[in-house]
């Protein structure tokens, strides 16, 4: 009858057999992480979707209650004294209280919710001015600010911009070029054609390439949020294009 050691020698593993198992183990990490760091990628391309097409819903609500017309696009530099004149959609300037942000009840919450206003891979602590969200609407829809603190409709009306489904009203900016709340796409060009890079206002590629290129128009892609409510993962050099942006073409 064979000995008990020898019963569980046999039941054992032997050197060789564990290090395939390690091997094979070692092959499925290698053939897995790539995939799921591609699906957590994808996940936080979403998850940054979503966000912009809650916030871009809420601005079409705002203009229903508002005669038509969009919020401010938020540029730098509001004083906090005239707060109660620059309707901005997000109150990001030292001294307002992002609560009182126009949009806010129409996201759903009594309150300001910043995770909303922040894209999932942006570090927003490396923003210029200190603009601490992701997201900037298009300056040709909301206007600047009037030169005179009662003009109240130095901007447009819904129903004045030309095939809204065509139209970009947000976009994720690029972490390189993002300083305020405002998107000025007409300066991301000197000719139409040619990027002006001393003033280009870029939609992000963080989604789309592991490094974002502040200088390139065609690297890569991002979310964009149009004027009929919809979201796409859309061609950095789209978004350049005027009849992408510019509500009267």
């Amino acid at each position: 009858m064979p000995s008990i050691i020898s019963r569980r020698y046999r039941l054992g593993f032997t050197l060789v057999e564990l290090l395939v198992v390690i091997g094979i183990i070692a092959l499925l990490i290698a053939i897995l992480l790539p995939a799921l760091g591609r699906a957590r990628q994808q996940g936080q391309r979403v998850q940054c979707m979503s966000n912009m097409r809650q916030i871009g819903l809420a601005t079409v609500m705002y203009t229903n209650d508002n005669k038509g017309w969009f919020p401010r696009s938020a540029a730098g530099g509001t004083p906090p004294a005239y707060a109660d004149v620059y309707d901005d959609w997000v109150y990001w300037q030292p001294g307002r209280d992002p609560n009182l942000s126009p949009l806010v009840k129409y996201l759903g919450d009594k309150v300001f919710n910043p995770n909303l206003f922040i894209c999932p891979t942006d570090n927003v602590v490396n923003h210029a001015n200190g603009y601490p969200y992701s997201y900037t609407m298009n300056e040709l829809m909301g206007g600047l600010q009037p030169v005179l603190v009662s003009d109240l409709h130095f901007r447009i009306k819904i129903t004045q911009v030309k095939r809204a489904a065509e139209k970009i009203l947000f976009i994720d900016e690029s972490s390189q070029t993002i300083d305020d709340g405002c998107w000025a796409p007409h300066h991301a060009t000197n000719d139409g054609v040619t990027l002006n890079p001393g003033g280009a206002n870029l939609l992000a590629n963080r989604h789309d390439k592991a490094s974002e290129q502040s200088t390139n128009p065609s690297a890569g892609n991002g979310n964009a949020a149009f004027v009929d409510g919809h979201v796409e993962f859309t061609d950095r050099n789209k978004s350049i294009l005027q009849v992408n942006w510019d509500p009267a073409k």
